[in-house]
């Protein structure tokens, strides 16, 4: 007895009408009929007393109601676990992450997840910028949420946009620039400057090199920091300017502030990227629930 006859009659129960159950079925009123007759010839029962304007569930038929809406649930439930037992591994989602860029779309994404996806588990990586796309690269992570510095190296990848940041630069509230709207970089010459790391983080070093080599900054002011938040530490301490993303400032102390760099060569995309050649079905879906997020 296929099971999908068994949800007509649990739906035909409810409604206890042909035409209005055939039209939430989508088929027609003559082919539920069949399918109901072909349920009471198969188990030799009566169901339904049919009358000329109403349905009624015979006693039987309120018994077997009963037994097909378990039948119908031991169905589902099997389907579900021999899907998860074929899939695997695929029932797992490893997201690596930039924290502060990322975790106020990435918590109501992974919410919204949860309530749709239950039975996929994500398995989550906080990483600083330079090790997330080599870890993807290596498959030690399904898809990551990183800025969008790198395109040569992610030219193998599928994106999507999250937002705009762009680069601020960060120094102490009692500083002689605190109080300014904007700066630019020319205005830095006599800072010493914090920047990141060209070991550790690939092209976001590459693009805030690219900046101060316009300006002939001296290397003797400048200072390479390997985190990002151990950055805005060292401006807390006295160290200098930081120049680091405008979104890092969710995490940062009041004791600093942040400046934005003046000039729209400073801006940059947050985005989520994947393998192309990727056969882990739960990426697209949490797409979705990202997509589905405003920051």
């Amino acid at each position: 007895m296929p099971i999908s006859i068994l949800r007509e009659f649990i739906v035909l129960s409810k409604n206890l009408n042909f035409s209005k159950t055939a039209r939430q079925l989508y088929i027609t009123q003559s082919v539920l009929s069949k399918h109901i007759a072909l349920l009471e010839r198969k188990i030799g029962l009566t169901l339904l007393i049919r009358g000329h304007h109403n349905v009624e569930l015979t006693d039987v038929g309120k018994l077997f109601l009963k037994e097909a809406i378990a039948i119908v649930n031991r169905y589902d439930e099997g389907m579900k676990k021999v899907k998860m037992a074929v899939y695997g591994i695929k029932m797992e989602l490893k997201i690596g992450y930039l924290y502060a860029s990322t975790r106020d779309i990435l918590v109501p994404a992974m919410q919204l997840f949860k309530k749709y996806y239950p039975h996929i588990e994500l398995k989550l990586m906080a990483c600083e910028y330079g090790k997330l796309a080599q870890k993807l690269k290596n498959n030690d992570l399904d898809l990551i949420l990183t800025a969008d510095f790198d395109k040569d190296i992610l030219f193998w990848c599928d994106t999507y946009k999250l937002y705009e940041d762009e680069l601020c630069v960060v120094v102490r509230k009692d500083h002689p620039l605190a109080k300014r709207k904007n700066i630019t970089i020319h205005e830095l010459n006599s800072e010493r400057i914090l920047m990141p790391s060209n070991e550790n983080f690939n092209g976001y070093a590459t693009f805030v090199n690219e900046i101060f080599n316009s300006e002939k900054l001296s290397q003797d002011r400048k200072l390479r920091y390997k985190c990002v938040g151990s950055s805005l530490l060292m401006v807390e301490a006295g160290y200098g300017a930081a120049i680091v993303p405008q979104k890092l400032k969710t995490i940062a102390s009041e004791k600093i502030c942040f400046i934005p760099l003046r000039g729209n060569q400073y801006s940059f995309d947050v985005i989520a990227a994947w393998r192309k050649v990727n056969n882990n079905p739960a990426v697209k879906k949490f797409i979705q629930m990202l997509s589905d997020i405003q920051i």
